[in-house]
């Protein structure tokens, strides 16, 4: 009996340690596995935070292309000033003006040339967008931080600096139209637009308001004339011209930018007309848009028929286009998705606008350094 329990507990011994080594032995494996899996997911996690975060802050050095329309037109000359003094001395980033030169071949080249180019940011602005929207939305698959500004790009869904004019519009035809009444009340209104005839943003922001406010004063004013001149300066020179041919008693004329200004100016003058005396148009009222310096100068000179304008913000656009690209660079923004951001035009004529706030205001948008003496007064 003594050998037979002595056995016994051997058996029992032996088989305790064989069943304490396996627990040891697997008890190692165990731990390695669960080790493996969780440094597995912490890389997993990692590369998706580092694939979906945007950065923290801007760095210096980011290039951005920033398109005009023309930088032969004095409110593009002014946004250009802005967008590079705002950029470099805010974000320390470097701007690359990207001009139009009114030419919608040339606006389709600079889009090309954006996305060759490895720009960081792209702030668009051209007049056929559905034309180059396939390009811009490579730029922005691309990664590159992109808004659009006055006009849409074709049907892209992205953050849109959008300037509201028709409110001041309107007040210019107002303005016009009261004071032609006043001065020839025995004349009946005539009037024109010279500019962009088959652009939908303009028709809806600046012709169709000035010619509603026009219409608001003086429901029998009869239009005489709308002629293209988005070539620009020689364009509208040509144009009216021909107005005033086929049409001299026109009366109030709308030549709806600064660089067509120019060229409408020059062909009244060749004409013996574009004259005032005392503030009083002899000929006709011309009315404009941008209000850079020569603009404003020609307001308040008693002795043009220049007298009204609406002024573009070129500081407010500037400040607004870079602002909201850093937004989109930072994530605070998306940039797939539509959002509209606001500027507004201000309205200012030769009879209703205090010269000196005309002075502070282009001063402010233009970085400008105008003085009462410099107007005359």
């Amino acid at each position: 009996m003594k050998k037979i329990v002595v056995v016994l507990v051997c058996i029992l011994l032996v088989a305790g340690c064989f069943a304490m080594s396996g627990c040891q032995s697997g008890t190692p494996a165990a731990s390695e596995s669960a080790s493996e899996q969780a440094t597995t997911q912490e890389t997993v996690a990692e590369s998706q935070a580092a694939t979906s975060e945007f950065p923290t802050e801007i760095p210096e050095g980011l290039q951005i292309a920033y398109y005009v329309s023309t930088l032969n037109n004095g409110y593009h000359q002014g946004d250009a000033n802005w967008a590079k003094k705002y950029a470099k001395e805010q974000y320390g980033a470097d701007i690359t003006i990207m001009d139009g030169k009114s030419d919608n071949n040339v606006m389709a080249e600079n889009v090309e040339l954006t996305l060759a180019g490895g720009y960081d940011m792209s702030s668009f602005f051209v007049w056929e967008g559905a034309t180059v929207q396939d390009t811009v939305q490579e730029c922005i698959d691309g990664g590159m931080a992109s808004n659009m500004f006055y006009q849409t790009v074709g049907d892209i869904q992205m953050p849109f600096i959008y300037v509201i004019e028709r409110e001041a519009a309107m007040e210019m035809g107002k303005v016009a139209a009261t004071k032609w009444k006043e001065f020839h009340p025995d004349i009946p209104i005539k009037y024109a637009v010279i500019g962009w005839m088959e652009n939908p943003t303009v028709d809806v922001e600046r012709t169709n308001p000035f010619v509603e406010g026009v219409k608001s004063v003086d429901p029998n004013a009869e239009e005489v004339a709308m002629l293209d001149a988005g070539g620009g300066t020689e364009d509208a020179y040509a144009a009216a011209q021909d107005l005033l041919q086929s049409n001299p008693d026109v009366n109030i004329i709308y030549g709806e930018s600064n660089d067509l200004i120019i060229g409408i100016m020059t062909a009244l003058e060749e004409a013996g007309r574009g004259v005032a005396v005392d503030g009083v148009c002899q000929t006709e009222i011309v009315c404009s848009t941008d209000a850079p310096e020569s603009e404003i100068k020609a307001i308040y000179d008693p002795t043009s028929s220049l007298k009204v304008t609406m002024s573009m913000t070129p500081k407010d656009n500037a400040l607004a286009r870079i602002d909201n690209l850093m937004d989109i660079y930072l994530g605070k923004i998306p940039q797939n998705e539509y959002l509209e951001i606001n500027t507004y035009d201000k309205e200012i004529d030769y009879w209703n606008t205090k010269p000196e706030d005309a002075i502070a205001f282009f001063n402010d948008q233009y970085m400008g350094d105008l003085t009462l003496a410099d107007l005359g007064l």
